[in-house]
């Protein structure tokens, strides 16, 4: 009893909570940020083929951003409503209007964001089962660490870096939505008394999956050369699919 009370002291902290909201995304980004810097990016070993191959079907790519889009909106007015005192002067104009909007945009997009998110979730889960192989993935950190020896390790139609976010997505996505609606619903909430904990998942899950969002960005954009295509036409370079996903890129061959 004594520990979890202490649990909920910590929770119930609005300023460490709020530094840790911010941490979650602003800290990760310059994180990957400074990755980038040191690292440098993924480059295709043998450049740009000018073949293109269909990834996605273009559903899938509509599915993404209409799941993406609202999450995202999510994201950034979520850290203002629960992290504006730290990052406004509480009590001033700027922090009630910025909070006010953030929060009619929050509840916007909700909805929104659930339906797509389930969409998405229900139509890749098949392709996001861990194999074997992506143990080894995860032991030469997807081969996008550029000291040493290259590498690039197995991989089918999702790598195990894709695999984890979906699967860290779809559990949060499950806790924001369930606390979130009790949030929402209040009335069909249990007991005031548990509000507390309801909010302290809900923010948790919220950075988790922030973080993980941000990761997600970075890798498309801009650590994985010819990654963003798969998002925007659906199409990737054929150099690109056999470097970063040999198996899936095989089984292309075969059929």
């Amino acid at each position: 009893m004594e520990q979890s009370s202490i649990w909920l002291d910590i929770l119930s902290n609005q300023s460490f909570m709020s530094w840790l909201l911010v941490g979650s995304v602003v800290g990760v980004a310059l994180i990957m940020g400074l990755f980038v810097l040191v690292n440098g990016t993924s480059k295709l070993d043998d450049g740009f083929s000018g073949k293109l191959i269909q990834r996605w079907p273009i559903r899938s790519v509509i599915i993404h951003w209409f799941g993406a889009i609202p999450c995202l909106i999510l994201i950034l007015t979520g850290v203002i409503i629960g992290a504006g005192k730290v990052i406004f002067e509480p009590g001033s104009n700027s922090w009630a209007t910025a909070v006010k909007l953030s929060a009619t945009l929050h509840e916007l997009a909700v909805f929104p964001f659930m339906i797509g998110a389930f969409i998405m979730v229900i139509t890749w889960w098949k392709e996001q089962l861990f194999k074997k192989y992506d143990i080894d993935w995860f032991i030469k950190a997807g081969g996008y660490i550029n000291f040493g020896k290259k590498q690039h390790p197995e991989a089918g139609f999702a790598n195990g870096g894709e695999k984890l976010w979906f699967w860290v997505f779809t559990i949060n996505f499950i806790i924001l939505s369930s606390t979130g609606l009790m949030l929402f619903f209040p009335d069909f909430a249990p007991s005031h008394e548990y509000a507390p904990i309801v909010i302290s998942l809900h923010i948790i899950s919220a950075m988790a999956i922030g973080a993980f969002a941000i990761v997600h960005i970075f890798m498309a954009t801009v650590i994985s050369e010819g990654g963003l295509s798969n998002m925007t036409t659906g199409k990737c370079d054929e150099n690109w699919a056999k470097q970063h996903h040999n198996r899936w890129y095989k089984t292309l061959n075969k059929k």
